[in-house]
């Protein structure tokens, strides 16, 4: 009997490890770039419900979208494309991020570390989600944004995407979460083809407009949990905006108590530093506008 049961142990053992195996297997396959990791998975629902857009807002993203899209990057939450014009940014939300890496992940027991990782994963997206409903419905000048759309529609919109071999699909956008952003030159880019012009005032310029969008996000109590300026902030016409729309959160406590502003010798921290190497000339103008946006914290 207990060599018996010992065999029968094995089998199921050897078979729970085969399909562990396969499952794994396919999630990785699934992760490699394709399409597909762009169709969301999430039903309709109310709280993603966002307001119908106007006649004119509408004629201009039919004319964003009628262009082709060429894949230009993959960032940690998106996939990125670039319009033919150059002007605008088409980014898709990667569904695999958002989404449990295997089936057992389904088995709501406590002692199964998968469902929890789902349900890590379900507010990560939830997440994810409000904090691009927020930056579209109050911050579309502060982040560049022109359109978000999170869960499938039936908008009946396509889009022409070459994705990065060069390949031409016609993606069906009502089953994507996808937004349309005004493209952003990144402000270290800009500095230094304005320094190299000559063009220092206008760096300036540029200096006091990161600390001007900082300060005005932190005092609408925006709160980041990724502010890279290098990466996550842009230029648009030489005004700063803030292009990483997926990590924002809304603490009115932050700016009522300007606690907001203990953070921004860090936030800026890395632009200090490149300053420093490159165009020591400017760090005087940047530290005067630190000093002035941390002021009121001072005196407090």
């Amino acid at each position: 009997m207990h060599k018996k049961f010992a065999v029968v142990s094995v089998f199921i053992l050897f078979f729970c490890s085969l399909f562990l195996g396969i499952d794994r297997f396919a999630h990785r396959k699934s992760l490699e770039y394709s399409l597909s990791t762009m169709n969301s998975f999430y039903q309709y629902s109310d709280e993603w419900n966002l307001p119908p857009l106007s006649a004119e807002d509408k004629d201009q993203l039919d004319h964003i979208l009628g262009q082709k899209f060429t894949f230009f990057t993959r960032g940690s939450q998106a996939y990125v494309f670039i319009s033919e014009d150059q002007k605008y940014i088409l980014k898709f939300l990667n569904q695999q991020k958002l989404k449990p890496k295997t089936w057992l992940a389904y088995i709501p027991l406590s002692f199964n570390p998968y469902y929890k990782q789902l349900q890590q994963t379900q507010k990560k997206c939830h997440d994810t989600f409000l904090s691009c409903k927020t930056a579209y419905l109050d911050f579309k000048e502060e982040t560049g944004l022109i359109y978000l759309h999170l869960i499938p529609s039936k908008q009946h919109r396509k889009v022409m995407l070459y994705d990065k071999n060069g390949d031409c699909h016609l993606v069906n956008l009502e089953k994507t979460s996808y937004f349309v952003q005004n493209r952003a030159q990144l402000i270290f880019l800009r500095i230094s083809e304005l320094m190299r012009a000559g063009e220092v005032e206008q760096a300036k310029n540029i200096i006091s407009s990161v600390f001007n969008l900082i300060d005005h996000l932190g005092k609408k109590g925006v709160v980041d949990n990724d502010p890279v300026l290098r990466r996550n902030f842009g230029l648009i016409h030489d005004r700063a905006v803030q292009i990483d729309i997926g990590s924002l959160r809304i603490d009115p406590n932050s700016a009522a108590t300007l606690a907001y502003k203990k953070d921004i010798p860090n936030i800026t921290h890395n632009f200090q530093t490149w300053l420093e190497k490159n165009y020591p000339e400017l760090l005087p103008h940047f530290q005067e506008r630190l000093a002035l946006i941390l002021e009121d914290l001072f005196r407090n």
